[in-house]
């Protein structure tokens, strides 16, 4: 990169992509004070990454791993502080409903983070499942754990509103522009767009699928996959209504597991329950990803909503592509870049992020002003793969 081409804009912290995780970042480095601009190669709330979707699953008793409770707590709590700011809704607490072998990795895993932060979950046998939930066809041997301060929250509004918050403080943006390559240099790190160069003192790099371009030393730790998203439009709407089915993750043994979102009440038309699978083995370069979901695509979803929800009857009535981008232990990616002094990143968000992107976002802003964040998320650190 050549550092002859005009500098055009400069601030004291640049963040690439306003995602999820960068529009977040950008409001907690506004929040600070701090000089910020944002970088964003398509628009606000766009479907061409992984921050849409129209809902996204939020909950807190996390099988995952135990440790992000005290994150998603921070995140949920920053949600209702943009809610109320912003005067727009954007979490929806219908209760989140895990199901699966009674004794399998969700459901023993998420009872546990559960027991040891004292959140409130209720364990249910399968006879009580068939009872309260009639929607599911679900075996012997099987159990459910219901959160009831669970439920979903809306992407695309939270991002346009903590963007909003952003620029009210002062913060800037830069849309539909691409970070070509950036360097660093004593003085700072310049970044290279197609209109000429952008000089900043520390980076925040939060580019989804295109963190491997940007970062080439984490290339192998990431793994971008494709992912469909359904909307099923119920013959009886009242089987997807909010008000009596929660947010779901059913663990198959034999596969992906399957997950939905009830009818999101704020969305315009007939409701439409969110219908997919979570983790896909379909590994793409971002830049060249088949966009229209095929007919086989549809015809397994489809063939899994008959097996699991045989009450369920309705046409599929849209299908989108979303994509993960995956660490080699699933987990989350939030750290300094190795070798660098400037440099931090958020990444690997694998397809259960964005309800943690208030959290991840002030401890992007406080690694790359204060050079530590009191948010617990040594966890997430790139040491872990040595």
């Amino acid at each position: 990169m050549s550092s002859r081409r005009p500098i055009i804009d400069q601030a004291e912290v640049i963040v690439i992509g306003l995602g999820g995780v960068g529009a977040f970042a950008l409001r907690a480095l506004s929040q600070i004070g701090v000089d910020a601009l944002g970088l964003e190669r398509f628009a606000p709330g766009h479907d061409r990454g992984s921050s849409h979707g129209g809902t996204r699953v939020f909950r807190h008793a996390y099988f995952e791993h135990p440790d992000y409770v005290p994150l998603l707590r921070f995140s949920s709590d920053d949600f209702g502080h943009l809610e109320a700011s912003r005067g727009t809704a954007l979490l929806q607490r219908c209760g989140c409903l895990l199901l699966g072998p009674h004794d399998g990795a969700m459901i023993e895993g998420a009872a546990d983070a559960a027991s040891q932060h004292g959140l409130a979950v209720e364990r249910l046998g399968v006879e009580m499942l068939r009872r309260r939930y009639p929607q599911f066809a679900l075996p012997r041997g099987w159990a459910g754990l219901h959160e009831a301060d669970a439920g979903f929250v809306r992407p695309e509004a939270a991002i346009r509103a903590a963007l909003d918050e952003a620029v009210d403080r002062g913060a800037r943006l830069r849309i539909e522009q691409s970070a070509a390559a950036w360097r660093e240099t004593e003085g700072g790190v310049e970044v290279e767009t197609a209109a000429g160069l952008l000089r900043c003192d520390r980076l925040v790099v939060a580019a989804g699928a295109w963190t491997g371009a940007l970062l080439p030393a984490l290339r192998a730790q990431l793994r971008v996959t494709r992912q469909i998203q359904t909307w099923v439009e119920a013959d009886d709407p009242e089987s997807i209504d909010c008000r009596d089915l929660p947010a779901w993750v059913l663990a198959r043994e034999e596969g992906p597991a399957l997950y939905g979102i009830p009818a999101d009440p704020l969305a315009p038309g007939k409701p439409r329950m969110k219908l997919g699978l979570h983790g896909r083995d379909d590994p793409v370069d971002p830049d060249r990803v088949p966009r229209s979901v095929g007919r086989a695509e549809l015809e397994e979803l489809e063939s899994l909503r008959a097996r699991w929800l045989p009450r369920l009857s309705g046409p599929i009535r849209a299908a989108k592509v979303c994509l993960y981008t995956s660490s080699p232990d699933a987990q989350l990616i939030v750290d300094r870049l190795p070798g660098s002094r400037r440099v931090v990143l958020g990444a690997g968000l694998s397809g259960h992020g964005f309800k943690l992107c208030p959290a991840l976002g002030r401890i992007l802003a406080e690694l790359a002003i204060r050079g530590r964040s009191p948010l617990p998320a040594d966890f997430l650190g790139l040491s872990r793969f040595g």
